[in-house]
């Protein structure tokens, strides 16, 4: 009961009934206390939702793609990870799912290098959660200007189009731009686009229990990624093309939301 009480309320605090015996009744009569959860327990709750998506039919597709469009001979090895916008994990359960996914993808691509993160709405419990799961916390708010020297994968679920214009923005040199792989909602001017596989509308998955997780959690995500075969090198001379790299930090003062 109380696991189905975290999740149809995480837009609270997680607390947890416990009985005490009052100070001031000594004839034995209970006080009920509240008690606040902590980052172990939301912990807890992560890999509850890492096994769920890992025994899913959703898993299994984002599997094959990874498989048949990512891995090398098709694309380099990703290096790194830079994950903005998951929100508070503490107080969303779909945070909580996009969180798992980030775990999940870390592992699937042997990733070795170096993961960051970054939500303005984070808590001092998410903070202590990136650290168990040794993920470094970018400490301000770079509106998604951080250009890159390794190959690297940006998880940016459902992101204002100004951060990931500026991710882009940020790399706009021919060696930067092939290293990118980003998981965000569908950029017209990327090389390749893949969908993220439905979980709501395909028939399939009815009877699929557990990825019964909130509508609005993975949907309309794409994994995106600029060319590498040679196509970047013809556009070198091309002075249009790369003299028409934008960001919007003299026009909006952007937030990851």
């Amino acid at each position: 009961m109380d696991d189905i009480l975290n999740d149809k309320h995480n837009v609270f605090k997680y607390r947890n009934l416990k009985s005490q015996r009052s100070k001031k009744n000594r004839r034995g009569k209970n006080k009920w206390i509240l008690k606040e959860k902590t980052a172990v327990d939301f912990i807890s709750y992560i890999e509850e939702k890492r096994q769920t998506l890992l025994q899913s039919d959703f898993f299994q597709e984002v599997q094959e793609t990874i498989n048949n469009k990512l891995f090398s001979p098709h694309r380099p090895k990703i290096v790194d990870i830079v994950c903005y916008g998951i929100g508070s994990i503490e107080k969303s359960i779909i945070s909580q799912y996009q969180f798992a996914l980030v775990l999940i993808l870390r592992d699937l691509f042997e990733i070795t290098g170096k993961a960051y993160a970054y939500d303005p709405v984070s808590t001092p419990i998410d903070l202590e959660i990136l650290l168990h799961y040794e993920i470094n916390t970018i400490n301000a708010n770079e509106k998604a200007k951080r250009p890159i020297t390794n190959q690297t994968l940006f998880y940016m679920p459902h992101c204002p189009l100004g951060l990931y214009n500026n991710v882009i923005a940020s790399n706009w040199e021919r060696n930067k731009l092939e290293k990118i792989i980003l998981v965000g909602n569908r950029l017209d001017f990327y090389d390749e686009t893949v969908p993220f596989p439905s979980i709501y509308l395909s028939p399939k998955y009815d009877d699929n229990l557990s990825i019964n997780m909130p509508t609005g959690t993975f949907d309309n995500l794409c994994w995106q990624w600029f060319p590498i075969d040679g196509e970047l090198e013809k556009l070198d001379g091309d002075i249009e093309f790369w003299g028409s790299k934008t960001t919007l930090e003299e026009t909006e003062d952007l937030e990851i939301i």
